[in-house]
């Protein structure tokens, strides 16, 4: 009489087909699970790359402000950076250039020196040539990728009396790293960067 498990696969054989089906259903899906701790740790390393570049940058924009306003003008918060991969470096700091009004533990000091428009006006023009240079000495040593750019914005606070109209303003300069690469070893870099570089004001 013939055995009727006689044709049934052998056991080993049958485990080796499963374990292979099982690979090819489920690597690909798994897949990107392995590639998941590199990417993490790739980001990581960009961050902390990042974070070096931003401190001295911070430093540099930090002696720019303190160079140009001074006395009845005030720093309300000190230039901060932050990393955004895919988009780059953006730092922000805001000035009030009226401070017409100062807070002090006993009271509030009103200002005895008038600021006029004329002063508030050359300040500013003199901190965006200083943030320009800046920019153009520092940012060829950004370690960004080409696509990114380096940014810096300005926030102008310009009101101190509640009855008073606000005059507020926001400067932004921003230059992408290709550019910066770019000029680094020409001549005419200085004229050929301010080209280059965007400055949008509202």
């Amino acid at each position: 009489m013939e055995d009727p498990f006689s044709n049934r696969m052998p056991l080993n054989r049958f485990r080796a087909i499963a374990f292979g089906l099982l690979c090819v259903i489920w690597l690909p899906l798994a897949a990107p699970l392995f590639g998941a701790g590199q990417a993490d740790a790739n980001l990581k390393s960009e961050y902390f790359t990042a974070k070096e570049d931003i401190l001295k940058l911070e430093m540099a924009v930090n002696e720019v402000i303190t160079s140009t306003f001074s006395g009845s003008f005030a720093v309300v918060n000190r230039p901060k950076g932050v990393y955004l991969p895919g988009y780059g470096v953006n730092l922000s700091f805001l000035v009030n250039i009226h401070r017409a009004v100062i807070n002090t533990p006993f009271g509030q000091v009103r200002s005895k020196r008038a600021i006029t428009p004329e002063l508030k006006k050359q300040r500013i023009e003199e901190m965006k040539e200083k943030l320009v240079r800046v920019l153009q000495e520092n940012g060829e040593t950004f370690r960004l990728r080409t696509e990114e750019s380096l940014s810096i914005v300005a926030f102008i606070e310009d009101r101190n009396f509640p009855d008073e109209p606000s005059e507020n303003r926001t400067i932004l300069l921003s230059v992408l790293k290709k550019d910066l690469d770019e000029l680094k070893n020409r001549n005419d870099r200085a004229r050929e960067f301010k080209q280059r570089i965007k400055i949008v004001e509202y």
